[in-house]
């Protein structure tokens, strides 16, 4: 059955120095959830962020002075292509229909880029957005559907990591 790998790694969006970096990415392993291509809650959640990405690229291109972080998740197949990892990629520029940017989780799967490394991202390819406005977090409609389906305590543990607001559900810019 074909997978689909959501990298949970949002942590790596916010990281503040290299140290930290290496720290949290020690156990990428720990920082995915598979999930099947078909999942019908999921592909919604792809749909969403692709229909709002206008309104991303609106705020990236104008950003608030509360606006501090704005990245993306960006599917790269592998393998015969019908298999891929979603990763997010920040430190973004925009050009014409693509995002350049650069990795920031350690694919699991893939193994010609590297945590790290300038990706160029068609916007077509686009399964999630988030902007950090005010340590609140808007868009992550993967991470949402992902952070639902955890527990109470899994959720508490979740936010208080990540030391950020996160509303129930995806909040727009």
């Amino acid at each position: 059955m074909r997978k689909i790998l959501f990298i949970l790694a949002l942590i790596s969006a916010i990281l503040i120095s290299c140290r930290f970096t290496e720290e949290m990415l020690s156990g990428e392993w720990g920082n995915i959830t598979s999930v099947s291509s078909d999942d019908a809650e999921m592909n919604v959640a792809i749909q969403k962020a692709q229909e709002t990405l206008p309104m991303f690229i609106k705020a990236f291109r104008s950003p608030t002075p509360t606006q501090t972080d704005f990245e993306i998740k960006a599917r790269f197949p592998y393998g015969d292509g019908e298999s891929a990892e979603h990763i997010w990629v920040n430190g973004l520029s925009l050009s014409g229909n693509q995002f350049t940017g650069v990795l920031g989780n350690e694919p699991i799967y893939i193994k010609n880029i590297h945590l790290g490394d300038h990706v160029v991202v068609d916007m077509k390819d686009i399964s999630d957005w988030l902007i950090i406005d005010d340590n609140r977090l808007l868009g992550g409609f993967t991470l949402h559907i992902i952070r639902n389906g955890m527990t109470e305590s899994e959720r508490i543990q979740f936010d208080s990591e990540f030391g950020i607001t996160i509303p129930d559900s995806p909040a727009l810019p």
